[in-house]
C-alpha cells in the first residue's frame, strides 16, 4: 500500500502505479542505496525509514543535500535519463524502498502523459531544494543554515497534543553538521544557544521548535 502523503489523491494514485512496477527492497543502516559509481537503473519510492542524499566536496568533506522521508522519491537521475546516479543515498536507519526500474517505468511515462507530468514536477521540488541547501552553503551563516534545515526537516513533523508544534526527528550533531557543511563542534554550540533563546528544545527521542518564527527570520539573516 502507498504511504500517506499530504499532496492528496493524485500522489497516491502515483504511487500505486509505481508500486506495481517495482519490487520491495530493504537496505540496513549506514548501507548504501546507490552511489555516483552506479548505473541509475532504478527509481526508488521510500516507504520506511530516513535515508539521506550526499555529494562529496573535492577535499572529501560528506555534503547531505536532503534527508528523505516515507511518501517521498528519490533517485531522480532516472527521470534525467542520466547514464549514473549523482548522489550517494545512504540508510540512516533501517530502510524499505520500492524499486521501479527504468524500462517500465518509461513505459508508464508514455502510456499515462499525466504520470510523467507529476514526476516531471517532483524533479522539479527536489532540484530546487538541492539548489537551495547549495546556495545556503555558499552564502548563509551557520546559525541561518541550521535554522533553515531545522524548519525544513519539521515540515511533515507535528506533535500532538493540546498545543501542537514543529517537531525534528532525531540526528546527531553529525549529521546536522553534515547536512550544512559545518563542524560538528560548531552546530552543537548553535544548538547550544538556540536553546537558551528558547527558540528551540531537545529531548532523547527529537529537538521541538518553539520559536519557529524566529527562527524563520534567522533563517533569512
Amino acid at each position: 500500500m502507498a504511504p500517506e502523503t499530504s499532496d492528496g489523491e493524485p500522489q497516491r494514485v502515483l504511487w500505486a502505479a509505481l508500486e506495481s512496477l517495482g519490487t520491495a527492497q530493504s537496505f540496513r543502516r549506514h548501507s548504501y542505496i546507490h552511489t555516483p559509481t552506479q548505473p541509475a537503473y532504478a527509481l526508488y519510492m521510500l516507504i520506511s525509514g530516513q535515508v539521506s542524499l550526499q555529494m562529496l566536496s573535492s577535499g572529501g568533506r560528506v555534503l547531505t543535500l536532503r534527508v528523505m522521508e516515507p511518501g517521498q522519491i528519490f533517485g531522480h537521475s532516472v527521470l534525467e535519463g542520466a547514464a549514473s546516479y549523482d548522489t550517494y543515498a545512504e540508510a540512516l536507519s533501517p530502510v524499505r524502498v520500492i524499486a521501479v526500474p527504468r524500462a517500465p517505468l518509461f513505459d508508464l511515462i508514455q502510456r499515462n502523459p499525466s504520470m510523467g507530468m507529476a514526476l516531471i514536477e517532483m524533479i522539479g521540488q527536489h532540484r530546487l531544494t538541492v539548489s537551495r541547501r547549495i546556495d545556503e552553503v555558499a552564502f548563509k551563516s551557520v546559525p541561518a543554515r541550521l535554522a533553515s534545515v531545522l524548519l525544513e526537516m519539521s515540515e511533515t513533523q507535528v506533535s500532538e497534543g493540546p498545543r501542537p508544534q514543529q517537531r525534528v526527528p532525531r540526528r546527531t550533531h553529525q549529521q546536522l553538521a553534515e547536512m550544512i557543511n559545518a563542524y560538528r563542534e560548531t552546530v552543537t554550540k548553535v544548538i547550544n544557544q538556540f536553546r537558551d533563546a528558547r527558540l528551540l528544545d531537545v529531548d532523547r527521542s527529537g529537538i521541538t521548535l518553539l520559536n519557529p518564527s524566529r527562527l524563520r527570520e534567522l533563517s533569512q539573516s
